[in-house]
């Protein structure tokens, strides 16, 4: 076994020659072992004709030590022979793979998505993701959410989500005060409709059978993120929500077979300016407006909802969770039940939704530092809850402005029931 490596602070491009089976492999560790601050290794494996299990393992701990500094490990150039081993091993899908070493360096440089926006990808996992429905946004828009409608969901079975809802002993003193809600993390954020227009809060360490989110509508993300990107705007710009999920979209119509129109994101983000909407009356069956019609018709809508046309808070810390369609793909693969149950048009989003249409909630906290480079992002979530000072919690306008983000995307691959609530 024969290494040639090159070093560099973030990279290191290994060459091998010679086989990777138990005595190849010894080799290959001992020259093999970056430090920390090495997040991306690619292994240039064209002069390599044999491959086993302990050159898999070598693999395996690369790729583990790349990941935990949120970084890649490639593999280039895998002969037939050792390609055959990765399938019949049941990792074929586990490394990010490249035909040269151009092409390994290229998939590590930053994305350019337009003049004021800069990408860069970190690979999760392959496992395919979806977006799980209770209720239907039509019994929020149309008032009529009554107890039978309203279910019970644990903190941990929904990690990741929006809709409507509320904190409260039971299901009949959460229906008068039931607003804008989402959760992050596990942690429980709603916007009481008490006409306080103060959100609360609950962090939770456990579950609990008692303390529960009383919900009449939640769509949230199933499945680990298959991608993560840190997203920077040039400097002295900002990003809306709109243009962002655009950048998403167009890098994943060019670089994700997987892609099929919709994405389910959650992200640590620095935000410019906030421009939020929240709905100031319960929409249960009782409050239902008298002229029949929905609460977000225009006759309807100002006495329904608060919104911002300017912003509500500048240069904050936020904390969002999402969804938002591609209307240039071909959605009609999915089912429309749940697909239309998911999604609205809110009179308060000037811009045209010709193109994207998107949901999404927010939690904001005081400026807190941008980390560089940043940790995992459930660590940042983690850390921004436990350290952040709350500010606000807003149903989120596409007009809402990023500069810096750091996001956990999931490729949908369906929207389906959801299946993790409890009866009343």
């Amino acid at each position: 076994m024969e290494i040639n490596l090159e070093k560099s602070d973030r990279l290191w491009l290994a060459t091998l020659h010679g086989k990777l089976d138990a005595h190849g492999t010894q080799i290959a560790q001992r020259e093999l072992n970056p430090p920390l601050e090495v997040r991306n290794v690619i292994l240039d494996l064209a002069g390599v004709p044999y491959l086993s299990s302990a050159g898999l393992r070598l693999f395996l701990i690369l790729h583990k030590q790349c990941r935990a500094g949120e970084g890649r490990l490639i593999l280039v150039g895998l002969q037939p022979y050792c390609q055959e081993v990765l399938r019949i091993s049941g990792l074929a899908t586990a490394f990010d793979q490249a035909e040269t070493v151009a092409d390994a360096r290229r998939q590590l440089e930053p994305v350019e998505a337009g003049q004021s926006l800069t990408l860069e990808v970190t690979p999760g996992s392959p496992e395919p993701g979806a977006i799980e429905v209770m209720g239907h946004i039509e019994d929020v828009l149309a008032s009529r959410i009554t107890p039978e409608l309203v279910h019970s969901k644990t903190f941990f079975a929904t990690e990741y989500s929006l809709g409507l809802g509320a904190m409260a002993p039971s299901v009949e003193d959460a229906l008068p005060v039931m607003g804008e809600m989402m959760t992050i993390g596990g942690t429980m954020v709603w916007l009481p409709t008490d006409g306080n227009d103060t959100p609360d809060y609950l962090v939770p360490h456990a579950d609990s059978d008692l303390v529960t989110i009383r919900t009449g509508f939640n769509a949230a993300l199933a499945g680990p993120f298959n991608d993560y990107f840190h997203v920077r705007s040039a400097p002295g710009e900002a990003i809306t929500m709109s243009g962002l999920y655009r950048a998403l979209f167009d890098f994943a119509k060019a670089n994700r077979p997987q892609f099929r129109g919709a994405l389910g994101i959650a992200m640590r983000a620095d935000v410019e300016a906030v421009y939020g909407c929240g709905v100031i009356y319960s929409p249960i069956a009782g409050n239902a407006p008298a002229n029949g019609k929905w609460i977000t018709d225009p006759s309807n809508f100002k006495d329904w909802f608060e919104f911002d046309e300017a912003p509500r808070n500048r240069n904050v810390t936020g904390l969002i969770s999402g969804v938002g369609l591609d209307h240039s793909v071909d959605l009609s693969g999915y089912d429309s039940r749940y697909l239309e149950a998911t999604f609205y048009i809110n009179p308060a989003n000037q811009g045209s939704q010709a193109m994207e249409q998107l949901h999404n909630h927010g939690v904001f906290f005081t400026h807190l530092p941008f980390p560089d480079p940043p940790r995992s992002l459930e660590t940042e979530i983690a850390a921004v809850v436990e350290a952040g000072d709350f500010v606000n919690m807003r149903h989120l306008l596409d007009s809402t402005r990023i500069t810096r983000a750091w996001i956990g995307v999931i490729y949908v691959q369906e929207f389906r029931a959801d299946s993790k609530v409890s009866m009343p």
